[in-house]
């Protein structure tokens, strides 16, 4: 059978996808892309807004507009969610057992009646064993831990997600290994809420994994998914600046610098915490790289309040800003929280918030003119190869060799027009000419 397969959403269902994707090449099947006319259309939905609802149904309405008479299979968190509400979908799958999906489709295939496997979430303890084989990037993520307790006013993840449970870290080692042992030098740690692992029974946390990992032969880089300001304390910095493969990024989820606006959302931090967050990494990662998220138009939000956040993500000086207008989502308290910030005035932030992190880019690129850092070259496209230094800063070089996958040393030499151009150095010695 032709599959194709739309996710959307985190690195957690890009993990999830890339392991159903194994199960169904496995008996045979072949993957098209979406969009492609196809026996099987598998929609990985999201719901962390009500945009984010409204896209993964537009993309289920696509897949059946395309392929009439394909089994369009929806799963994830809108169908954890929301599984009543999606008419065209012949199967319905919520975020438990997803590794059922191919045999849920021979079951329709055989019977022609609609599949509906959504269980409870909210009571759900265990975790899904699933084990990443190979990832369609240069580097490959891993999930390592799934839900959340912490009930954001603005977020509907632990209500489709469920508790948190966390993958056993020897199956973790033993996935990473694997994967090492087919060529992969980079690994990425995903989770919901990753700062949460192994914290529902005690035996072991994420700093006893990532020591686990950092001894694995041939393993180059151990990357960090979004964490939390909670999870920085002294003891954990400690820990994490004697990983020696662990690089100096850090996605350090911010979501406003005003205390008073966090303590609306739920937060568990004020800003001044945070920043005392930021001084430990910083001591202890001299290259540290710190990007964050900020939501723009949380209900309630004043210009004042505004005004604190743009101050504060100036005098931390992030690398990168990701800028999210507020969302409202049903089914969270911030849904009809009073005073809600008028559209117009959200976009006009969001571009001010924009602006500010364009500027701070500028300035973390400009640090490392004339520097050689290693970098991660992803696929070429017309003589130009773009990757990643351990930083997370994105080099771009030209260059007629095949590059892809490697890791090779650059150095800066230009940042300009939002990006940074660098020149190999010792390709000779590198082995690739």
């Amino acid at each position: 059978m032709k599959v194709s397969l739309c996710t959307l959403g985190c690195k957690v269902n890009h993990y999830e996808s890339q392991v159903l994707r194994r199960l169904f090449l496995d008996r045979g099947d072949e993957f098209v892309p979406f969009g492609d006319v196809c026996d099987v259309c598998i929609i990985h939905s999201c719901t962390v807004t009500e945009e984010s609802s409204r896209k993964s149904r537009q993309m289920m309405r696509r897949a059946r507009r395309i392929s009439p008479q394909a089994v369009v299979c929806v799963l994830g968190c809108l169908s954890q969610i929301e599984p009543d509400s999606l008419p065209e979908a012949d199967i319905v799958l919520g975020n438990r057992d997803k590794t059922c999906l191919p045999s849920l489709v021979d079951e329709y295939l055989q019977s022609r009646r609609p599949q509906r496997e959504v269980l409870p979430i909210r009571s759900h303890r265990t975790f899904e064993k699933m084990t990443l084989v190979s990832d369609e990037r240069v580097r490959a993520t891993v999930k390592i831990q799934d839900g959340c307790c912490n009930f954001c006013a603005y977020c509907i993840i632990p209500y489709a997600r469920g508790p948190i449970r966390s993958k056993e870290i020897s199956d973790a080692v033993k996935e990473v290994e694997n994967l090492v042992r087919q060529g992969y030098r980079e690994i990425v740690l995903t989770g919901i809420h990753l700062d949460s692992y192994g914290k529902e029974h005690g035996r072991f946390s994420l700093c006893d994994l990532l020591e686990r990992l950092d001894v694995i032969p041939n393993l180059e880089r151990i990357r960090l998914g979004s964490t939390e300001p909670v999870m920085v304390t002294p003891e954990t910095v400690k820990r994490l600046k004697n990983i020696k493969h662990l690089y100096p990024h850090f996605n350090l989820s911010l979501q406003s610098g005003c205390t008073t606006t966090l303590q609306r959302m739920r937060r568990r931090y004020t800003a001044e915490e945070y920043e005392v967050g930021v001084e430990l990494l910083r001591q202890a990662f001299p290259d540290l790289s710190l990007t964050t998220d900020i939501i723009v138009g949380f209900p309630g939000e004043t210009e004042e309040e505004f005004a604190q956040t743009l101050a504060f993500a100036e005098k931390i000086g992030f690398s990168k800003i990701n800028v999210f207008p507020f969302s409202p989502r049903r089914g969270t308290p911030a849904w009809d929280m009073p005073d809600p910030v008028d559209p117009a005035v959200k976009k006009e932030r969001c571009r001010r918030l924009l602006s500010l992190s364009a500027r701070l880019e500028q300035r973390n690129r400009e640090r490392y003119l004339g520097r050689v850092l290693p970098v991660l070259f992803e696929q070429g496209k017309n003589g130009l190869y773009t990757g990643t230094a351990p930083n997370f800063l994105s080099v771009t070089v030209e260059s007629d060799l095949c590059l892809t996958g490697k890791i090779l040393p650059v150095q800066v030499v230009r940042a300009e027009n939002g990006i940074c151009m660098g020149d190999l150095q010792n390709a000779e010695k590198c082995g690739i000419i």
